[in-house]
């Protein structure tokens, strides 16, 4: 493979990792370089950085977030392609996302970079949905159908990321 390739690879990896894998419980800092895995939408790019994680698994956890010109640039290249500082500026002056997503595990409630509160039901039994298990819109009362234009897949991930071992 050439080096266009493994980029590629990476930028697929970016998007199906989150909504594939749960990370172990922590309670620890994260470094901002390493940890991009909390999402505000579907495309490629659309991460936030992860400053800090408390009580993963608990009925208060809370994983502190921020939205960084790195992030940006991330979105304008793997998405946008564009590579211009003008598109990053754009995106950090588009992206309003709070400063964290919080969960209580034990009541399987959770809340997205938006504010938005979502609560998991278990698993999906209807024929009808494309989900692997039923996740409310709390505030509609709408029940996401699975699809990444229901929001299911970056709600989901969110989940998993705040309590580990729930949805696997």
């Amino acid at each position: 493979m050439d080096l266009s390739s493994n980029a590629w690879l990476v930028r697929i990896m970016r998007v199906l990792v989150p909504l594939a894998t749960t990370m172990a419980a922590a309670s620890t800092p994260a470094h901002a370089e390493d940890d991009h895995s909390i999402y505000y939408g579907s495309r490629a790019g659309m991460h936030v950085t992860t400053v800090s994680k408390s009580g993963i698994g608990t009925s208060k956890a809370v994983i502190m977030i921020k939205h960084t010109p790195k992030d940006a640039k991330a979105f304008c290249v793997e998405y946008s392609q564009d590579y211009s500082m003008a598109c990053v500026k754009r995106t950090m002056a588009e992206v309003k996302v709070g400063d964290r997503v919080t969960a209580n595990c034990k009541k399987r409630t959770w809340t997205d970079v938006y504010g938005q509160a979502y609560a998991f039901e278990g698993k999906a039994t209807s024929s009808d949905l494309m989900a692997d298990y039923i996740v409310r819109n709390v505030a509609s009362g709408d029940i996401l159908d699975g699809s990444s234009a229901s929001g299911y897949p970056v709600a989901l991930s969110i989940f998993q990321e705040l309590c580990p071992g729930i949805a696997k």
